[in-house]
């Protein structure tokens, strides 16, 4: 059984990456919508998770 704890330090990694990509998408010029909710997206379920 994985420890709570490394779920959670997870799930802020996965936030923190995802939140960073899709500010990265947001702010080039090649505007990938798709890319962007998807990472968007990937965030939000992730913060879910964590409260």
């Amino acid at each position: 059984m994985i420890p709570a704890i490394l779920i959670q330090i997870a799930l802020v990694i996965i936030v923190i990456r995802s939140g960073y990509r899709a500010i990265t998408i947001f702010k080039s010029f090649r505007n990938n919508v798709l890319d962007l909710l998807y990472h968007a997206s990937i965030c939000i379920i992730a913060l879910s998770f964590l409260i």
